[in-house]
């Protein structure tokens, strides 16, 4: 799919799942961190909580292809299901 193309499918960007997705397909297609960060900016809608913790905080300078999620999301994806699974298993 080409890049412009995959933007317009994707320029909704409300959450940071979302931001290293679009920002790991742009990395898998040779630009650099700087022009992958510039890109997103001027294509795609920004959450301010996507905005502070990638781009002010420049989190997307730590973003690589050989994650398949960043450290960040993962736990919060590990305490997410910390907190829920229990109610599954022991009530």
């Amino acid at each position: 799919m080409e890049i412009t193309e995959f933007l317009s499918k994707n320029y909704l960007c409300y959450d940071r799942f979302t931001f290293d997705k679009i920002f790991r397909k742009l990395l898998l297609n040779d630009y650099s961190h700087e022009e992958a960060k510039d890109i997103i900016l001027n294509n795609c809608s920004l959450s301010s909580l996507v905005l502070q913790e990638r781009v002010y905080n420049s989190y997307y300078e730590q973003i690589n292809v050989e994650e398949e999620i960043s450290a960040d999301l993962l736990n919060l994806k590990n305490e997410i299901f910390n907190q829920k699974m229990p109610k599954y298993f022991f009530n």
